[in-house]
């Protein structure tokens, strides 16, 4: 994805105020637009739906007043509610699963209800208290309070369910999963044999016949977005070659190399002066920076929330090894579906030309970053290694090419290592060996 605008929007999507602002300022439309029923109704002395209208204001404003108090209390309490779930998410599964329960739809459209609830109670309040000229008598407005409040009960018990649910162990490895998937989905594409890189001998070739310009970082953060198609532009432009040193995801030191101009129709000379400048700026331009890492372009970000997860259930305080066997095969899903993916190209080209070099993204990188932490962790831990076994045998079945079988046989000879100088039975010894041979002779 190459929209600037996708971790603003990412970050938009976590936060608590977002979908509750839009539901306030629909709630004070809905307000207006019953008023001004309610206030041509009495102007035009309408016979239609008159029991609407057969009542006593003083009583109406009563019960505004109680329904927008219990709205109130209630959205407090379900406040708390949320805040303590989001201590107990940030101890169990790790401070960084916080977003995605900040994410989730459900808790923003409840609080958005409560706090609209309570708003077009107030607004409604307020307009039913106006003396004369301004006076009418409330109808439709009272009535789409009551409607709104007995929603707002039904929330409340959907709330209550839904976060009992929600801060299942099952449930919340599964939404990282499921955003996992989604996002390789979106920077993965099907493999196909046009996916062809230059030799790296010729790529060395074009960078020694060019002159060299470094950019550098004016920042302190995590790459967050890289937008490759307006720096291929722009290389297509000014007829030169860009080359990244960084991807998304990786942390920039300020003043550090962020990418390397490379053009032979420029002196080093001119590089080093506007010209340099006016590119150099440029690039920056289209790279998003920030102070933590965002699923956009980063494929490893759920990986690591997975791995995180079953770390803490490996550690001895809490000791779940079911949590951790289930983000195995969770991990172990998403590298089989990763074996038949296209890698972006690390190297571009326009007509045969290259122009832009990114840093490659490799499927071992990824994987490492799956198995190796849980496999350093699980070490003392037979049930969970054998599991590990098995997702590999799985991957090693599914694999297509040279380096996915390499990793698959590299992380089998690592866990037989770790288990060789572990005390064990002879049956589970003979089991463990029976599943690392079923690994390497597998197709």
């Amino acid at each position: 994805m190459n929209n600037k605008l996708a971790p603003l929007i990412e970050k938009i999507q976590s936060s608590f105020w977002f979908v509750p602002s839009v539901m306030i300022v629909l709630s004070l439309f809905i307000a207006a637009v019953t008023i001004y029923i309610d206030v041509t109704h009495s102007q035009t002395n309408a016979n239609t739906l008159t029991f609407l209208y057969a009542t006593d204001v003083n009583a109406v404003r009563s019960l505004l007043g109680t329904m927008a108090a219990a709205m109130i209390t209630v959205t407090s309490i379900a406040f708390s509610i949320t805040i303590v779930i989001l201590t107990l998410a940030s101890s169990q599964f790790g401070p960084r699963l916080m977003r995605n329960f900040m994410m989730d739809k459900s808790t923003q459209i409840v609080l958005g209800t409560f706090i609209s609830t309570f708003l077009f109670c107030i607004v409604i309040f307020c307009a039913i208290s106006f003396k004369d000229p301004y006076a009418f008598e409330p109808g439709i407005t009272v009535a789409v309070a009551i409607a709104m409040t007995c929603f707002s009960v039904c929330m409340l018990i959907y709330f209550i369910h839904h976060i009992s649910k929600s801060i299942q162990a099952d449930v919340v490895i599964d939404d990282v999963y499921c955003e996992l998937h989604q996002n390789i989905t979106k920077l993965f594409p099907t493999a196909s044999d046009d996916d062809i890189a230059p030799s790296d001998t010729r790529l060395a070739q074009e960078k020694n016949d060019s002159h060299k310009f470094d950019v550098h970082a004016p920042f302190s953060g995590y790459l967050q977005l890289i937008d490759k198609e307006s720096l291929f532009n722009l290389a297509c432009t000014s007829d030169c070659i860009i080359e990244l040193h960084f991807s998304a995801g990786d942390f920039i030191v300020e003043r550090a190399i962020i990418a390397t101009v490379y053009a032979n129709n420029m002196t080093e000379q001119d590089m080093k002066e506007d010209a340099g400048t006016c590119i150099s700026e440029k690039i920056i331009s289209h790279t998003v920076h920030g102070s933590c890492r965002t699923p956009v372009q980063d494929p490893e970000f759920a990986i690591h929330q997975l791995v995180e997860i079953a770390l803490r259930a490996l550690s001895p305080g809490i000791n779940d090894p079911y949590t951790a066997i289930t983000c195995i095969d969770k991990l172990c899903a998403v590298l089989c579906n990763l074996t038949d993916k296209a890698f972006p190209l690390s190297n571009i080209k326009e007509d045969d030309v290259l122009r832009l070099v990114c840093k490659a993204s490799t499927f071992t990188a990824i994987a490492t970053a799956a198995f190796d932490q849980i496999r350093e962790e699980s070490e003392n831990n037979l049930a969970v290694t054998m599991k590990m076994l098995d997702s590999l045998q799985v991957l090693a079945s599914l694999s297509k090419s040279d380096e996915q079988r390499d990793f698959v046989l590299t992380q089998t000879e690592m866990i037989k290592q770790q288990q060789a100088k572990q005390s064990m039975s002879d049956h589970d010894r003979s089991n463990l060996l029976q599943r690392i041979d079923n690994v390497c002779v597998a197709p």
